[in-house]
């Protein structure tokens, strides 16, 4: 329990401090698979120590089915052609989350009100904020953290 007033928080009091990251050639499979054994929704994108971009679970539910709904216009036969399906699992297994990462992130700093960092995830509608200190990583800010911070 947080035993600052919600008006003394500042970003840094309830970030994630240890943050898996993964690097933009890192494949697709790999970043579902970290994703799924840490139990996080989004992951920052880090390459030379510099957070490039996000990837979030919404990223790949829509990359997923932008797949599905292409092998099903470009197979009338879809149920017939596994092997296109089990074609389309294995390149995304191989391509690089860059294709997919978005590389518009919002950056805070860890003394911001956390306040400000709430006010900043509703009006960008965002879930995640990115959280550096002279231009390095040093934590993550989820829709998550905020609202646990205030209840």
């Amino acid at each position: 329990m947080i035993s600052k007033s919600t008006h003394e928080l500042r970003v840094a009091d309830v970030m994630s401090g240890s943050v898996k990251s993964v690097a933009s050639e890192t494949p697709i499979g790999k970043v579902l698979e970290i994703m799924e054994d840490n139990h996080v929704h989004a992951l920052p994108i880090v390459d030379q120590d510099q957070c490039v971009g996000i990837v979030t679970a919404t990223d790949l539910v829509r990359l997923i089915r932008e797949t599905n709904a292409a092998l099903r216009s470009g197979y009338p036969h879809y149920e017939d052609c596994l092997w296109a399906v089990d074609l389309a699992h294995r390149k995304l297994d191989q391509q690089p989350i860059r294709e997919i990462m978005s590389v518009s992130v919002e950056k805070v700093a860890p003394d911001t009100p956390l306040c400000d960092a709430a006010k900043r995830l509703s009006s960008c509608s965002r879930h995640h904020l990115v959280v550096e200190e002279d231009g390095k990583l040093v934590g993550f800010l989820s829709s998550w953290d905020v609202a646990a911070a205030f209840c």
